[in-house]
């Protein structure tokens, strides 16, 4: 099969606003692919050519792949992270996807505008009798200070025993390092537990990264 711009698969990283005009981002695609927009409306899905439209979830090196194009977006714009793995089997397809969820797209569009997604975490000690705190305390201080700053926050599985807190933040661009302060002020306060602060990243957690799929559409 033949690949062109107007024909043949594309894959989809991300969705952001409208550049106003076809916007290529280079040769870093799938294959070396170039990614570049296509446009409806006010929005764009940026996307590559190919020849495949199922990729295996189990692909590491193309997941890093798809993860370092919606990465290298959010540079200069505010993305729609779109889930791993969604290939379409031409453009038409792409543009029925995004007029039948224009308004879901938009929503969230708005909601993330100018936003990026902060990862913390707060563990124990090794050795967990080393700190004689409180955990809900600690827990709670962080949140309430970390909150305060942003747009939302999610609170995630506590993989381990020593963790104290797994949680994510929607913060504003202008306020990360407001963000990053609170961070180092919290981290000195409880100098005997190992924080960890992630980030930037895609707003992975905040909204639906199915959004253009038939089995999930919608944002939440």
């Amino acid at each position: 099969m033949n690949v062109s711009e107007n024909g043949g698969g594309k894959y989809v990283y991300c969705i952001i606003k409208s550049p106003g005009e076809r916007k290529s981002f280079g040769d870093i695609g799938f294959g070396g692919g170039e990614v570049y927009t296509i446009e409806y409306k006010d929005i764009a899905v940026v996307i590559s050519d190919t020849l495949t439209i199922k990729y295996d979830v189990d692909n590491e090196e193309d997941i890093v792949i798809h993860r370092t194009v919606v990465e290298q977006v959010m540079t200069d714009h505010s993305v729609i992270p779109v889930a791993y793995g969604m290939g379409f089997k031409n453009k038409k397809l792409v543009q029925i996807a995004m007029k039948t969820m224009y308004k879901a797209i938009k929503k969230a569009s708005q909601f993330i505008d100018n936003k990026i997604e902060l990862g913390v975490k707060v563990i124990l000690p090794k050795n967990a009798t080393d700190w004689a705190g409180n955990t809900d305390e600690c827990k709670l201080d962080f949140l309430e200070n970390l909150k305060g700053i942003s747009a939302e926050s999610k609170e995630l599985t506590l993989f381990s025993k020593r963790l104290i807190l797994n949680a994510t933040f929607l913060v504003d661009k202008d306020k990360i390092d407001e963000f990053s302060d609170e961070m180092e002020q919290l981290g000195n306060k409880y100098e005997s537990l190992k924080t960890q602060y992630s980030g930037p990243w895609p707003p992975y957690n905040f909204v639906d990264i199915n959004v253009l799929s038939k089995k999930r559409g919608g944002f939440r």
